[in-house]
């Protein structure tokens, strides 16, 4: 491996421990707790359209970025959800499938997030809005004995 030598290396500490302090002090539970406030009704209400998902992925994205490190994990499994849910095709039942996926797999981390905001900014939130439930998707049951049936 060929030393960059001490110049590139120290330019290239520097730049790392800019980065990690612009980080740092974009981060704190004050800017989340006032972020949680001034969002309450956006975050705890599903969206009821698919087009309302892509202006709460944004706001989603925007509270990561101030989110303290210590729920940071939890924000991002939920803000995952949402990309998830603006991406399914309704009628690709794989593609909801994996939506339906995403949003149980996050829901520890939606509890967390209201469990965090009520400790933490002694806001009472309501349970997290992950996606909209139930897309209309034909399945197909096989009763015991009987014949398989579409619904």
């Amino acid at each position: 491996m060929r030393s960059t030598g001490p110049i590139s290396t120290a330019a290239l500490v520097l730049v790392i421990g800019l980065v990690a302090c612009g980080n740092a002090a974009t981060r704190s539970t004050s800017k989340f707790c006032g972020e949680l406030q001034a969002h309450a009704n956006e975050i705890q209400t599903p969206p009821a359209e698919a087009d309302t998902i892509p202006a709460l992925i944004t706001l989603y994205s925007k509270m990561g970025e101030v989110a303290p490190l210590e729920i940071e994990a939890a924000w991002e499994k939920v803000y995952g959800t949402l990309k998830t849910a603006n991406s399914v095709d309704v009628n690709d039942p794989a593609s909801v499938q994996t939506a339906t996926d995403a949003a149980y797999g996050a829901t520890k981390s939606a509890t967390d997030v209201v469990a965090w905001a009520q400790a933490n900014c002694g806001i009472t939130l309501d349970p997290v809005g992950i996606v909209p439930g139930g897309a209309a998707v034909a399945t197909t049951t096989t009763p015991t004995g009987g014949t398989p049936t579409s619904g």
